[in-house]
């Protein structure tokens, strides 16, 4: 029987900087492969090529995406054998001879090949340094207007429904469940801003979840604590908990799985609209605890639109941040020599097993 593919983005680009787990995910890890090297689409062959051997032998993992760059992988977990194989700068090597493990690249390329472009890589790198900034500086200035958005709408929202209603949800969906082990907690990214807009991979992560409950309000409704209230509910229970960390604020959740009970509660609001679409799809109505009649819908306006404008600009930046990242990684790949890849790629399927 084959194995499974639950698919997230392996980082995000926030009003915070930029954002991942994987330091997070390399403490669940036994095993880690590190790649290090000149950044490469040649590496997503390699790890999506160790994914399906995996796949073949009946192994469940997780494949994380680089959201800049469409169907390329940063890394691969497999589960069952708490293996991770992960080329990204964000984090290094820290206990070697206990799990990590150094995957050097840089022999298989062509030297004289690099020297030849090395001076045209750097002068792209350094250029293309500053749209990433760019882009980052205008998520930042998003998120503080988004803050107004917010604040703007709280004093509408009738805060004892909300928790009544969160009260419902605890005993509805958890009961008296009462596990006796200790709860595990993880995270991970479901969305980021990519070249093309906001992307999520919700319909991954929950293809094998009996019940999705998908809350509909408005910014500053109280959505991403009402999800972290639930988490720490089915802790007390229990439960295993993952959250699923906000692909543009960093200090948000956009939704909270709970495995043991095939269950995740997620924000369906814009800019990841989901709507009832099967059995055990239901929604958790936010919209009848606003009194919208409180609200000033032409300062709301106002504010949405410096919002969007701000998040126009920061997809701008980086559309053309990916652009030219793109060329980097091909001249980097045209250096390759062929038969030391070849020799790096049948190396890495081998610790498969």
């Amino acid at each position: 029987m084959n194995g499974t593919i639950t698919h997230y983005m392996g980082k995000s680009y926030t009003g915070q900087g930029v954002k991942s787990f994987y330091k997070e995910i390399i403490q669940e890890a036994k095993k880690v492969y590190f790649f290090k090297g000149p950044t490469s689409y040649r590496l997503t062959d390699i790890l999506k090529e160790i994914g399906y051997a995996g796949i073949r032998r009946g192994k469940n993992m997780e494949w994380f995406y680089d959201p800049l760059h469409e169907d390329v992988l940063e890394g691969i977990y497999i589960k069952d054998t708490k293996t991770l194989y992960l080329q990204t700068d964000a984090v290094d090597p820290s206990y070697y001879g206990a799990g990590h493990e150094w995957v050097p690249y840089y022999d298989a390329y062509d030297e004289s090949k690099l020297r030849e472009i090395g001076p045209q890589i750097r002068d792209k790198q350094i250029t293309n340094d500053v749209w990433l900034s760019k882009g980052l500086q205008a998520l930042s200035r998003a998120k503080v207007i988004h803050d107004e958005w917010e604040q703007l709408i709280q004093p509408a929202v009738n805060w004892e429904g909300i928790n009544v209603l969160l009260e419902e949800l605890k005993k509805k969906a958890i009961g008296n469940v009462a596990l006796q082990k200790n709860p595990k907690v993880t995270h991970r990214l479901m969305g980021s801003l990519t070249p093309l807009g906001a992307k999520d991979t919700l319909n991954s992560i929950s293809k094998n979840l009996k019940s999705r409950l998908f809350i509909k309000g408005l910014p500053g409704s109280g959505k991403s604590s009402f999800m972290k209230k639930f988490g720490e509910e089915a802790k007390v229970h229990g439960l295993d908990v993952r959250y699923i960390w906000c692909g543009l604020d960093a200090n948000s959740v956009d939704g909270v799985v709970i495995p043991e009970l095939q269950l995740c509660i997620v924000d369906a609001t814009s800019p990841h609209v989901y709507e009832p679409e099967r059995e055990g799809d239901e929604i958790v109505d936010f919209f009848t605890h606003i009194d919208q009649s409180l609200l000033d819908e032409e300062k709301l306006k106002e504010v949405q639109q410096r919002y969007s404008s701000e998040m126009e600009i920061a997809q701008d930046y980086l559309c053309t941040y990916a652009a030219d990242l793109k060329t980097i990684k091909m001249m980097y790949d045209s250096s390759i020599d062929e038969d030391k890849w070849s020799k790096l790629h049948n190396k890495m399927i081998d610790t498969i097993g």
